[in-house]
Formats: C-alpha cells, structure tokens, sequence
C-alpha cells in the first residue's frame, strides 16, 4: 500500500563547506576538479570567473541535429488512451499539449520545433530543449533523457571559450535537471548528482555576495540556494543515506520550519524511530502537516485503527484526497477491504488519477476478485474518459500504474 509519499538562506551551511564524505570539492560544477584526484564533473560553471558577455550568434546546431532524439515507443502506454477520442488531433500546438497532461505528445512536438529553429534563436532552443527533457520525466523515461541530454553535458564539460559563453544563457531549470540526468545510469551511487548541487550552490554565494543584498537578484539566488539545500536532501535520500539526510537538513537555514520538521519526521519513520520522529512532530507549528504526521507515525507504529480514526477525523472535516487515500489504506489494514475499495473509487471518480491512488485501487481489486484484470482495465478506460489535464503526472496514463 501506499500511504503519503516522503516529499521532497543564508550564505553559510552544508553546500558551502561540506565535511562529509559524500559532499563535493569546492570547485566549479563545470569547470575542471579541485584537484587531479577529485571526482570528475561533467557540469561547467562560471562561478570563479569573470562575467563574459553572451555573444549574439550563439550557435546551438548540435542540439538541431534529429539523430539525437529518440522515438518515443506507446508499448508501456495503456491502450484505452491511445485510441481514445481525447486524444489530441495532429499538429496541435505545444502549449495546447502541455495544459491537457499530453505529455509524451508534448515531448514529441518540441523537438518537431526546436529542429526548425533558427540556430542562433539560443533562448528559444533551450526552452524547447528544456520542454523535451521535463517532459520525457513526466512520462518515465529519464533513460531517454539522459541520452537525450549528453550532447549538451559534453559541450560543457569542455569549459571551452565558446561553452563558457553559452553557459550564462543556459536556463537555470535546465542547469538544475541536468546535473539530475548526469547521474542516470551512472555507477557512482548518486555521488555525481550531490557534487552538481554542491557546485550550483557555490555560484550561488558568488552572485549573492556580487549583488546588493536587497536587490530582487541576490533575493532569487537566495531562493535558489535555499532550494538547491532540499534538493541536496532528496538525492542523499534516493542514496539510501537517510542518517546523512537527516544531519544535512539540521544545517538548512532560512528554510521553513515547518518544511524541515517535516521532512525530518518523514526520515525518522523511514529508518524506524518512531520516538524521534514523535520529537520532530511536536517542533512542526503547521496544524494540518502535525495532524498528518501524527497519523502516519501510527501507521508507521501498527496502530491502523488509531490511524483510520485520525485520518476519518481529517476527511470529515477537509477535501483531502491524499487524507482520503490514506484512510483507505487504513480500512485495508484492518480488513475493511470494501469500504477501502468505496472510498478510493469514489476519488477516482471524483479526482485525476494520482499514482498513489491508481496503485492502491488497483491493489484492492486484487484483494477482492479473482476477476481483478478486467476491474483494472475499466480503471482505466474511466481515467482515459476524463478531461484531459496536467494534473499527476498528465492525463496519458502508463499500464504499469494500473498493475497491469
């Protein structure tokens, strides 16, 4: 079952001077290592340099080239979307494909554009680059992407006069998914991904202490630390480094409190200390993320019918579709498989078919019938009939994600 997923400023803190063994040298994400024994970067940076002036006739011909893109295969797509009516018809524009969920035809229409663009349209090449890569996550198939994404990484690595003067025009977002891509695949544990972050928070301080400390600039490189420090936390966790995560978070300043509480708590049920997530419960002021903790922790602590109470209070009192799938798995627990099954039908007619939803409806048709295939597959020719919106994950829907 699936209950609530574990989710995901200031100038001094874990990313300015790591002293752990995961954290990376100080040294330009895209420049060379700190030192000839260092661990390679394949991430250029500007940080330590002088600010070079974007030359206008950027030329980003290597990323027109088709041969890098990769057919999208339907095989994994779940039938019932492919021919449905709302599909999208042919030719429809990119941003018409993005505000429907038509994610994986979206992907495919950005590089029908960016292949037709002027080379020297740099701002727009990178959008519909950046486009092609989100949109590919969205459909899980970051292998594609970090195919997808070599060219450009390779570019960088360089650190040549010409990679150095693109580099500035590179959007941020698409700085910050490429340092995630660079580690798909790879051998290192994630090790590369952490050394990326830790690098992009480096040329963070550099543009915080260049800017005047009220200025709307040096404000958003604040958020963007602040953000690199959470997203520092997610990849120790996708490491399996949760004790790791958990001192890192403790270093986070200017990050909410609430935020840190909660992700803490999150980490402790997840290594099994229930008592000091019980701690970090108590330091978490927002009443509505308390109250959820405090039912998942007796989840977490077997108490199922201590959590169905609390998360039946929450329903009753709030439209909360994730509170509402969690007493479901509550109600499984304790073997009240058709009420379970009641609840989480009635938010799949009701809500977009977010994974966690799909995944435990799928499962409680398993509990219930020996005919569970032909439940799932009216599942999903009933997501394949609503409106299509970008909502969880967009409105084309995977087989795997129905169990089938």
């Amino acid at each position: 079952m699936i209950s609530t997923p574990l989710k995901r400023r200031s100038t001094k803190g874990p990313l300015d001077a790591p002293d752990d063994p995961l954290a990376a040298p100080a040294a330009s994400p895209f420049g060379p290592p700190a030192s000839e024994d260092a661990y390679p970067v394949e991430m250029p940076s500007a940080t330590g340099s002088p600010p070079v002036e974007p030359q206008a006739n950027s030329d980003l011909r290597f990323l027109q080239d088709p041969n890098i893109y990769h057919p999208l295969p339907t095989t994994d797509v779940a039938p019932a979307f492919l021919h449905s009516k709302l599909q999208p018809p042919p030719g429809s524009p990119l941003t018409d494909l993005l505000s429907g969920g038509h994610f994986r035809r979206a992907a495919e229409r950005a590089v029908h554009e960016l292949v037709r663009c002027s080379p020297d349209e740099v701002e727009r090449i990178f959008q519909l680059f950046y486009t092609r890569l989100i949109c590919l996550m969205l459909i899980s198939r970051p292998d594609i992407a970090a195919q997808e994404a070599v060219p450009l990484l390779e570019l960088l690595a360089r650190n040549s006069p010409n990679a150095i003067t693109l580099l500035p025009r590179v959007p941020w977002e698409l700085r910050i998914l490429l340092v995630r891509l660079q580690s798909i695949g790879t051998s290192d544990g994630g090790r590369r991904s952490i050394m990326g972050l830790y690098a992009l928070a480096t040329e963070c301080r550099d543009n915080i202490r260049e800017t005047n400390v009220d200025d709307v600039e040096s404000q958003a490189w604040g958020q963007r630390l602040s953000d690199l420090g959470l997203r520092v936390s997610d990849a120790l966790v996708e490491m399996g480094e949760l004790e790791t995560a958990n001192r890192h978070l403790d270093t986070l300043a200017d990050v909410d409190e609430d935020e840190i509480a909660y992700r803490k708590a999150l980490l402790r049920v997840r290594v099994g200390d229930i008592s000091g997530a019980q701690a970090c419960v108590k330091n978490c002021k927002n009443r509505h993320k308390q109250g959820n903790l405090q039912a998942q922790l007796k989840m977490a602590n077997g108490d199922f019918s201590g959590a169905r109470a609390d998360w039946q209070s929450k329903q009753d009192s709030e439209s909360d579709p994730l509170s509402a799938n969690n007493l479901a798995v509550a109600l499984l627990y304790t073997g009240h498989i058709i009420p379970a099954q009641d609840i989480l039908e009635g938010l799949a007619n009701s809500h977009p078919g977010f994974p966690a939803l799909l995944f435990n409806l799928s499962t409680a048709y398993e509990l219930c019938t020996e005919r569970a295939t032909d439940r799932k597959t009216s599942l999903v020719e009933k997501m394949a009939s609503k409106t299509p919106a970008p909502d969880s994950g967009g409105w084309e829907k995977a087989t795997f994600e129905f169990k089938l």
